[in-house]
């Protein structure tokens, strides 16, 4: 069965507009830092359904911006602004450090939670604002109704985007669950593969995982995302689909929801 991403994310805009409605009106920015083709895309999808939920919505661009202390600056200053939500939009410029970027943006603003004040509280419990990739993967778990407890569960990557806010999700949700990285051994990488109820990855290696490697019946929930021959294409093979019981595709399966779900914040 594939996960139609979109029809979730549809159905959650929906939702979200009728909130809004009885809301004070919103206001986000999207600030990128040096940025390229790919970037404007994901931006400017971003941008447009803030704008069809409602949302106003806002891009500064700063190309210039070579130094880590002058993207804290700029973050700083727009942090005053009367902004609802703040998003950086990465990667950043090469030479920038990414988190303490991030961790620049005032944590009532910071709607990907990706600043570590907010990661903290969110691991701890303190907060439910729930890391937009990880809400995509609860969302798409439900719409699979895929029962979680007592399953064996692999997180392939464990980058700042995917790997880390699913994990600290599923530790809040008192699930255990393995993580494979580059250190894993390859033996052992294909034993929890061949054994994993529940896979999400997110590494960006395009259609490492194939149909032979997985257990019959697997949930696969592709977030890693890469260019080959021009085209947007995932970790998982499709292939994959004829051996797993769902399977999420790229494009069109964990982006839409997450873009939505980074809104959702601002409620």
């Amino acid at each position: 069965m594939k996960i139609d991403g979109n029809a979730i994310a549809r159905r959650l805009e929906e939702k979200l507009t009728t909130e809004l409605l009885f809301s004070v009106p919103k206001k986000v920015c999207f600030v990128v830092f040096g940025g390229n083709a790919a970037t404007e895309q994901f931006v400017k999808m971003k941008s447009r359904v803030a704008e069809r939920v409602g949302i106003i919505a806002e891009i500064k661009r700063y190309p210039e911006v070579i130094k880590t202390e002058d993207a804290v600056h700029v973050i700083t200053e727009i942090n005053k602004e009367n902004y609802d939500g703040i998003v950086v939009q990465l990667p950043l410029t090469s030479g920038l450090d990414t988190q303490t970027v991030l961790d620049a943006i005032d944590p009532i603003k910071d709607i990907d939670v990706l600043g570590t004040a907010l990661k903290e509280s969110y691991a701890s419990g303190k907060i439910n604002r729930t890391p937009p990739v990880a809400q995509a993967v609860f969302e798409i778990l439900e719409e699979s109704n895929t029962k979680t407890k007592g399953k064996k569960i692999v997180i392939v990557g464990k980058g700042r985007l995917v790997g880390e806010p699913v994990g600290l999700m599923f530790k809040r949700m008192k699930l255990p669950y393995t993580l494979i990285d580059s250190k894993t051994d390859e033996k052992e990488k294909l034993s929890l593969f061949k054994d994993a109820d529940i896979i999400v990855s997110g590494v960006g290696i395009p259609h490492s995982i194939k149909p032979e490697m997985i257990k019959a019946g697997a949930i696969l929930i592709d977030a890693g995302t890469s260019e080959q021959a021009g085209k947007l294409v995932g970790d998982i093979d499709p292939s994959c689909e004829s051996v797993a019981h769902a399977i999420t595709p790229v494009p069109g399966g964990v982006g839409p929801i997450t873009i939505v779900s980074v809104l959702r914040n601002l409620m």
